[in-house]
């Protein structure tokens, strides 16, 4: 049966998501809108949801390939989307730290750039009221987000991408700093990894320059983002 987009049903940060005319079936829509929660800061940028979109499936099958299950089914229907599985949401951002930056250094109050190994993960609380909030993994099975088992997974898979993916963007010439990923339950209660992987959830260092590529450059330069979006597709188009 040829899948067809019916209703939005979310209008999140930076992606919509619609119903299709399969039930287990979603369509995720990259939009233009770029966001940056320190300070807070949404803009739009045109061309940006395509790019990224692109970046994330090339990510996604990346993963896939390599035994990692995933939402991704197909690209959707144009070139900012693409069609997943429908999945019960997990109310967590998973990040994986290999570098320190960001909300790490200021918590910690160190210098960025210093190498995380092994690479560290923890989480925060999927909660934009509460500013997404980091969550020890007491909490979270107290809390009964996830149970032990489930976070024991998580973490177990959160590594495996990290060295994935750091391993496949250092042959591009790009550094990966940290990133975030989210996780889900499919309808039989396999956990399988949602949402998107791309310069919106990753921070990315061009080697060479050691110039971003990400979206922190969105509190530098608006007009640099799209630049530094391409310049991650063109590399990852060659492989």
């Amino acid at each position: 049966m040829e899948i067809e987009r019916e209703a939005l049903i979310k209008k999140g940060k930076t992606n919509n998501i619609f119903l299709t005319n399969i039930e287990e079936i979603l369509e995720i829509e990259a939009s233009d809108r770029v966001y940056s929660d320190d300070p807070c800061v949404i803009k739009e940028i045109s061309g940006k949801g395509k790019i990224n979109n692109e970046i994330s499936m090339y990510c996604f099958m990346l993963l896939e390939k390599n035994g990692i299950k995933t939402h991704f089914i197909n690209i959707g229907t144009n070139d900012s989307s693409k069609f997943v599985r429908k999945l019960d949401m997990i109310k967590l951002e998973v990040i994986c730290r290999r570098y320190s930056d960001g909300s790490f250094c200021k918590r910690f109050g160190c210098k960025k750039g210093i190498e995380i190994e092994p690479c560290a993960v923890e989480f925060s609380l999927k909660d934009d009221n509460l500013k997404d909030p980091f969550i020890p993994k007491f909490a979270i099975e107290h809390m009964n987000i996830a149970t032990k088992e489930e976070i024991d997974y998580i973490e177990k898979i959160t590594i495996i991408v990290s060295d994935l993916l750091s391993e496949y963007f250092d042959n591009l010439g790009i550094r990966l700093i940290d990133f975030k990923i989210e996780f889900g339950r499919d309808e039989d209660g396999n956990l399988l990894i949602g949402d998107e992987i791309s310069p919106d959830t990753c921070r990315l260092v061009d080697k060479e320059t050691g110039k971003s590529l990400d979206k922190d450059l969105v509190l530098e330069n608006i007009d640099d983002v799209k630049s530094a979006y391409m310049k991650v597709l063109e590399r990852v188009q060659t492989t």
